[in-house]
């Protein structure tokens, strides 16, 4: 069973071909400035009861450079503008600069139609795990810290917890049943280096909630170290 696809080529993209179709509705859940990602996400059940599906759907336009949303479609489906729309809808827009490779990609939900212009397209569908920002939040080679965030790239912040959360969540951690995990909030976590004959031995000393008060760790364990410094990590909330 295919549960994902991607779309950004003439041939994957006729005029007016049908890309998606799902029953079940679906919101605008991130978007990031960087590469113009907008991503949306399937919501709860089918019949607005309140149950969740086993499965979630992910959407992500990649760069979008024009939208035309709503706040909540009821049933969607997308489909490669006809040529004619294409062009009417691009003219809307004098202003914008497209590439040859922006296409118009058209939001049908409930006999209204939105838009989006962007390069690609594409949409997964699996069981996502309490700690999986998303289906596209992926681990780069130069950055194999857990994502935070939805998307990679810079957003406006909307996930990060305050810390009264993060206290709140070890608290009732023990005992509880697993829960997705929306927000996040940064600690500051005490590195030492430390040289013995075999090698160094680089450990983690303390996590600290506030930067200073992991500058002031350091101060205590400089001068039994080789060297210690101060890493920024994200915990799931």
């Amino acid at each position: 069973m295919t549960n994902r696809a991607w779309f950004n080529t003439d041939q994957h993209l006729l005029p007016g071909k049908e890309i998606f179709r799902s029953e079940r509705r679906f919101a605008l859940w991130a978007y990031t400035v960087t590469h113009g990602q907008a991503l949306f996400r399937s919501l709860g059940s089918t019949d607005c009861s309140g149950g969740r599906p086993e499965t979630t759907i992910e959407v992500l336009f990649k760069p979008a450079a024009i939208m035309k949303i709503r706040d909540c479609y009821h049933g969607l489906l997308i489909r490669n503008a006809p040529a004619d729309e294409a062009e009417r809808i691009r003219a809307l827009y004098p202003s914008v600069d497209f590439s040859p490779s922006d296409r118009v990609f058209l939001l049908e939900s409930q006999g209204e139609t939105d838009y989006v212009i962007s390069m690609a397209v594409g949409w997964h569908e699996d069981i996502l795990s309490p700690t999986r920002r998303s289906f596209f939040a992926n681990v780069s080679a130069g950055d194999v810290r857990w994502p935070p965030t939805p998307l990679s790239g810079a957003d406006a912040g909307f996930t990060i917890a305050p810390a009264a959360d993060l206290i709140g969540a070890l608290r009732s951690s023990e005992g509880h049943q697993r829960v997705r995990r929306e927000e996040y909030r940064d600690v500051y976590v005490v590195m030492t280096r430390v040289e013995f004959r075999d090698g160094p031995d680089i450990s983690g000393s303390g996590v600290f909630l506030t930067h200073e008060d992991a500058e002031e760790a350091i101060a205590v364990l400089a001068p039994h170290v080789a060297d210690c410094w101060i890493e920024t990590l994200p915990i799931a909330i």
